[in-house]
């Protein structure tokens, strides 16, 4: 069940639906899915089939009556899902079909197919580990099953990054102009839904908001392991499944959710692997690309590593590049606000813009504070490298010897995660290269003279 060699690389919203889905539409085309899996690959293989009586049981519908299920196939023959990939390069795909090409029931059978490009897309072990059949039946909102799908796949970077309002809304199959306000979708879909996934799946989720404003313009969901909840693995629908596949109609061996979960390295893009290198988790190195635009992040990689090159020591990488690209270093910050240029009269709008040009003020005060500090900073930080360096360089093998095993065991001790990366690749990493300097320069401050 791999994915062929230089194939799709997946991030938010790789491939999702666009609209509405029933729960019992997502049941269902989780179950067709999981039905065809193992032939998507194979290119004579164009159509498949289901009995419409193991497609009820197996999406938990109990019930006889297979009109609902013809209208549930009707509707995602109807439906748009889209993808938008990455290559191993870089490169962008963007693709359109609706989610199933075709089906005919007859005699109680179920004959559907998929269109070309998108059976290539579905064949990826991810979207395959999002299908828990012991969780799907347990939930009675199509819009917790849509949560809890976007956000299992995290389950391993324990955070989805920053995602815009309107693609959350997109991904959760909200319908245009419903719940425009976002107080009414926190109310009567988010909430809600971070009440099921956490009652009756296998993770637990928390929601952070991003505003501009007054606008809530992102959410950040958090996710952690349940461990409050012991699943039943042989729930009513995942037992229908594998009583299916003992008769040779459906596919025995199910998913393993907690086994087939994405690794982070899998599920981050070129620049959010880079910041990795740089000492940050993938849980850091997702919520800070999402949250600042590509310029600015690069922008400020580019000036810790330059700070790195001309001798500055940095003990913590990882906080030091957080800080840089949080308060951008890389040139005084973002270009500011622009006031409006037609005065206004009332006292109320006097008193707001005060209120702006002080606080633009003292943002602009603490800024030239933070620059000259940052200055004074690299001077000092100059003339002690300069003055280590000279040091270090009058020691004896055996002296530098004694100073290497030292600064290693501190980092074992002190920063195991990074420790797990020097035993990997020795120094290649930013991060480790970087924090071993500046060990070497503490235990060479703490035995030599100043001046």
């Amino acid at each position: 069940m791999g994915v062929a060699p230089g194939e799709i690389k997946k991030h938010v919203g790789a491939v999702h639906v666009k609209g509405s889905l029933s729960l019992l539409e997502r049941k269902v085309s989780n179950v067709l899915l999981l039905n065809a899996y193992e032939d998507l690959p194979n290119p004579e293989v164009f159509e498949h089939e289901i009995r419409l009586r193991t497609l009820a049981d197996v999406a938990g519908f109990d019930s006889n009556d297979h009109a609902l299920l013809r209208a549930s196939l009707e509707s995602l023959a109807g439906t748009t899902i889209t993808w938008n990939i990455l290559d191993a390069e870089g490169g962008e795909e963007w693709g359109v079909s609706t989610f199933l090409a075709q089906a005919v029931t007859r005699g109680g059978v179920c004959r559907y197919a998929y269109a070309p490009d998108l059976r290539k897309k579905l064949y990826n072990p991810e979207i395959y580990a999002r299908i828990n059949l012991s969780v799907q039946e347990r939930f009675g909102s199509g819009y917790a099953l849509a949560l809890y799908e976007n956000c299992v796949r995290f389950r391993k970077v324990g955070s989805t990054g920053w995602i815009s309002v309107e693609q959350w809304r997109d991904l959760l199959g909200v319908e245009p102009g419903q719940y425009d306000s976002f107080k009414y979708l926190n109310r009567d879909v988010l909430k809600p839904a971070i009440t099921e996934v956490n009652r009756f799946s296998d993770i637990r989720v928390s929601m952070e908001r991003k505003r501009e404003g007054r606008r809530v313009a992102a959410l950040k969901f958090r996710i952690e392991e349940s461990d409050q909840l012991q699943l039943d693995l042989g729930g009513g629908a995942k037992r229908a499944a594998q009583e299916a596949g003992s008769a040779g109609e459906f596919p025995g061996n199910l998913p393993d959710p907690r086994a087939m979960a994405p690794e982070p390295g899998d599920l981050l893009d070129p620049l959010q692997r880079r910041l990795v290198t740089f000492g940050l988790t993938e849980a850091q190195a997702l919520d800070v690309a999402t949250e600042y635009d590509a310029g600015r992040v690069e922008g400020n990689l580019a000036y810790v590593e330059s700070e790195i090159e001309r001798g500055r020591a940095i003990s913590n990488v990882a906080a030091f590049t957080i800080g840089a690209i949080r308060t951008d270093y890389r040139g005084g910050g973002e270009a500011p606000i622009q006031r409006e240029v037609a005065a206004r009269k009332s006292a109320k709008e006097r008193k707001a813009r005060e209120a702006d040009g002080a606080r633009q003020r003292a943002e602009d005060a603490s800024r030239t504070r933070k620059l000259r500090a940052e200055q004074e900073t690299r001077t000092q930080s100059d003339a002690r490298a300069a003055r280590l360096d000279a040091a270090w360089s009058v020691l004896s093998d055996t002296e530098r010897s004694g100073i290497e095993t030292e600064v290693v065991e501190r980092l074992r001790n002190e920063l195991p995660y990074l420790y797990r990366t020097y035993e990997t690749s020795g120094e290649d990493s930013v991060a480790v290269r970087t924090t071993l300097k500046a060990f070497r320069y503490e235990a060479l401050d703490a035995h030599s003279p100043r001046d």
